[in-house]
């Protein structure tokens, strides 16, 4: 037995719903990317995907900008909905700066493709 309380917050599965979440969204990006590829082509996917990457990199980017900016009140309706300590959520708050560096990183080597040229 648990000496939590059952609607008490369980980072356990609260990882595993994430990780859950996160193959849902991969595999059903690669069965339409699969798909579309199979009815138009391939180069005509990808001669999409350039013409709308722009679009995508701004959406992106301004994704982040709010997320960072709107963090508080965000951590704060996430900390409400999954029952987190007042602890926990200050912890989550004072992560901000650090996430927000995590995410720059992470967009300018991956999604700028920054590693694949350093690699080359």
């Amino acid at each position: 037995m648990s000496s939590q309380p059952d609607d008490a917050f369980d980072a356990r599965r609260a990882r595993r719903r994430l990780l859950r979440l996160g193959v849902i969204l991969f595999g059903g990006v690669a069965a339409l990317v699969l798909v579309l590829i199979e009815i138009y082509g391939y180069t005509a996917v990808r001669d999409g995907w350039d013409r709308i990457a722009p679009a995508v990199t701004a959406i992106k980017w301004g994704g982040m900008v709010v997320l960072i900016w709107q963090w508080k009140p965000f951590i704060r309706w996430v900390a409400q909905r999954q029952r987190l300590s007042t602890g926990y959520r200050n912890h989550l708050i004072a992560m901000r700066g650090r996430i927000a560096v995590a995410l720059v990183v992470l967009e300018i080597l991956f999604g700028q493709n920054l590693l694949t040229h350093l690699l080359n």
